[in-house]
């Protein structure tokens, strides 16, 4: 299945390749001005599909002088693209972008439009958002973007295997491995994990970084000019990882992510690292289930406070013929009734105040976003906290520790020599 998607996301990058955006266009039978838009994202899938397109419709509807030329194609393809156009003359007005690295990136390219004065002159857009959602969204202290969705990874639990056996939701390590114990001893395995695809490993690293690593070390080494990863805290984060595998499913380097959730859905674990949004994947199950945060690391450094995790949104570009008009269309579809709209209708976390507590979602789904609103801080995903070429040596490597392959000392080896020579190209 797997195989079959990346050939078809493979089609999709070489014809969109082919045909750029069309530019923007300022043209009218009447001979009033009336404005085209590109818009660009990555959801070309249901449900996400559909409601966009609902809400450009709703757009044009209420903005009669504007037309909105949406794009979407899927992640792979998405990102492939968004480096042909996003700095070129056609470059679309309004795009999609994730937060960390590939922000930075487009920022770089001078392709993405600063937002801070149209925030300060509109201080009521800017207080529509939590404010941990707003900062993975800034380069250099500079908003670039504003985010659609609130993402955070927790532990999901099943409750009523925990009640059989007489546990309770772990804040420490200690404790945790007290309660995967305990789960060992009663002939389940603990963890569902599937580590085929190595984003899954950059989860559970980039947590047990921020838990052990001191704050300053943690941040200073996302810099690709200053990043050394010399702290010994870096191999301690690797030696519980590997601790805890050996409360997962002895497959796991075999599995996909999405295999081993429905494992999980199915019991087969008590206890699964997963993303709130995922909550759309779990009509089906047969037990009550809660979520806790990952737990703090004996020694760690870290604030155990925060959650891994980070907004997704949208940025105006640079190039953009007509910024009125595309921030008129980011305002709008951004704002408190489509922030609600998109949590019930997706399924996914508006970063919108109150808008997933006033929407119809599930209780779960409300308590996941009260966790990220009372965080004291979101910890970025590892895979997009640094560049890309430490991202793929940290975790080929690490997951050839879970094959037995490296040692944690192997895996930091070869990071630190990644970072030198990107150090050095800096």
């Amino acid at each position: 299945m797997r195989v079959s998607l990346r050939r078809v996301a493979a089609v999709v990058v070489a014809a969109a390749l082919l045909t750029p955006l069309a530019a923007c266009s300022a043209s009218g039978s009447d001979g009033d001005k009336h404005v085209t838009l590109e818009f660009f994202h990555r959801w070309p899938n249901e449900p996400k599909n559909t409601y966009f397109k609902d809400l450009v419709a709703e757009f044009e509807k209420e903005n009669p002088d504007i037309t909105i030329k949406t794009e979407s194609v899927l992640n792979d393809a998405y990102k492939d693209k968004v480096k042909v156009v996003a700095g070129s003359s056609d470059a679309p007005d309004v795009l999609f972008s994730w937060s960390g690295s590939f922000l930075d990136e487009l920022v770089k390219g001078g392709n993405v439009m600063k937002l801070d004065s149209w925030l300060k002159d509109n201080p009521e857009i800017k207080d529509r958002f939590y404010e941990s959602q707003l900062t993975p969204m800034q380069v250099d202290g500079v908003q670039y973007g504003l985010p659609v969705d609130m993402q955070a990874k927790l532990f999901f639990y099943n409750k009523d295997a925990f009640a059989k056996l007489g546990l309770k939701v772990p804040t420490t390590w200690d404790e945790f491995i007290d309660v995967l114990d305990a789960i060992k001893d009663s002939g389940q395995t603990p963890i569902e994990f599937g580590a085929k695809e190595q984003w899954t490993i950059a989860h559970y690293i980039g947590t047990l970084n921020q838990r052990v690593l001191p704050e300053k070390t943690f941040e200073s080494d996302m810099s690709a000019a200053k990043g050394t990863f010399e702290n010994k805290g870096y191999t301690t984060a690797l030696d519980r990882f590997a601790e805890l595998t050996k409360y997962m499913n002895a497959d796991m380097t075999a599995v996909g992510h999405e295999t081993a959730r429905n494992a999980w859905i199915a019991g087969d674990a008590p206890i699964m690292y997963l993303q709130g949004s995922e909550v759309n994947y779990m009509n089906d199950v047969a037990f009550d289930y809660g979520t806790f945060n990952f737990p703090s690391v004996d020694g760690g450094k870290g604030d155990s406070q925060q959650l891994t995790g980070a907004p997704e949104g949208f940025v105006v570009s640079a190039k953009t013929k007509h910024p009125k008009e595309a921030l008129r269309f980011l305002d709008f579809m951004l704002n408190k009734k489509n922030g609600q709209a998109f949590t019930e209708k997706t399924g996914e976390l508006s970063a919108v105040k109150d808008a997933v507590a006033d929407s119809d979602a599930p209780a779960i789904l409300k308590s996941i976003a009260g966790d990220i609103v009372k965080a004291s801080a979101m910890t970025p995903w590892l895979d997009n906290a640094y560049d890309p070429q430490i991202v793929t040596a940290y975790l080929s490597q690490t997951q050839m520790l879970l094959g037995g392959q490296r040692s944690p000392e192997d895996v930091m080896d070869e990071v630190r020599a990644t970072a030198k020579r990107v150090r050095d190209a800096s």
